[in-house]
């Protein structure tokens, strides 16, 4: 019993257990997981199982398995350590409309101008002020000295034709701290893609990774020296053979699968 008078999570799995019959090695072999591992969960002995991701873990599958609530213990796991990758929340951002967004004013500016820079070449061409194609320049005569004699007859200027004006460049927008477009709609796709599981294979692995909806994100032998990174919403359903040979990083965390390899092959959960 805790402080408060409340069952511990241990004390509830427990007791859940008992009053269904079910054994400490029958438990251990329905969860895959070694018989101390479920008998430290009925301790409260959280930090035995290693990182505390692990740890959530396991308790949400053995509540599954005896029919609880997994959501109500993992509230209560105050025996748990605290998570080493907790980020404060923060304030909502306030909704902005679409029409202020600075993407959209560039873009319109941009649009803008391609379509006001040739037609405002075209009316100056067209004006008093432009050069006409159709009239001729005089050409302007330098004086030079001339023996003295008869003076042959000068040629008429010939027509002179302006120089047809080069096509002005399309303006590409930009955001507004200079980035392309095209790089920052890239850059908001890979930050909504979830969590990232990396997995580099020192020797030939068998691989089997489902996410939050049971969705199988990856179910392959990988090849020895290979690497893969898997995208998702967590929590994570994750076997791994050949366990040893193989290092794992969860969102740029390491992951130490010793805890989880039984003979060789590696099962847990990854939450978030």
């Amino acid at each position: 019993m805790s402080g408060s008078g409340l069952a511990s999570v241990g004390q509830i799995l427990r007791e859940a257990r008992e009053a269904q019959g079910i054994t400490l090695d029958n438990a251990a072999v329905r969860l895959r997981l070694m018989h101390r591992q479920v008998e430290a969960m009925e301790r409260d002995d959280f930090e035995s199982l290693g990182q505390p991701v692990f740890a959530r873990g396991f308790v949400r599958n053995y509540a599954r398995l005896l029919g609880l609530a997994p959501e109500s213990l993992l509230a209560r796991m105050d025996g748990a350590p605290a998570e080493p990758a907790a980020v404060a929340p923060t304030e909502p951002a306030l909704p902005r409309s679409w029409l202020t967004s600075p993407w959209l004013i560039l873009s319109l500016l941009g649009l803008l101008l391609m379509v006001a820079v040739p037609i405002a070449l075209y009316a100056w061409l067209n004006s008093d002020g432009g050069e006409r194609p159709d009239a001729p320049t005089p050409a302007v005569m330098q004086p030079r000295p001339a023996p003295a004699v008869v003076t042959a007859p000068v040629a008429a200027p010939a027509d002179v034709v302006a120089p047809a004006p080069a096509p002005a460049s399309p303006v590409i927008p930009a955001t507004a701290d200079g980035t392309p477009p095209e790089a920052t709609a890239s850059g908001a796709e890979s930050a909504a893609e979830g969590s990232v599981l990396h997995l580099d294979f020192g020797d030939e692995s068998w691989t089997e990774i489902k996410d939050a909806s049971g969705r199988m994100l990856m179910r392959q032998l990988n090849p020895a020296g290979s690497s893969a990174d898997v995208h998702g919403q967590p929590p994570f359903d994750v076997v791994i053979g050949n366990a040893a040979q193989v290092q794992v990083t969860y969102n740029g965390r390491p992951i130490d699968l010793k805890p989880f390899i039984d003979v060789t092959v590696a099962r847990f959960t990854l939450e978030e």
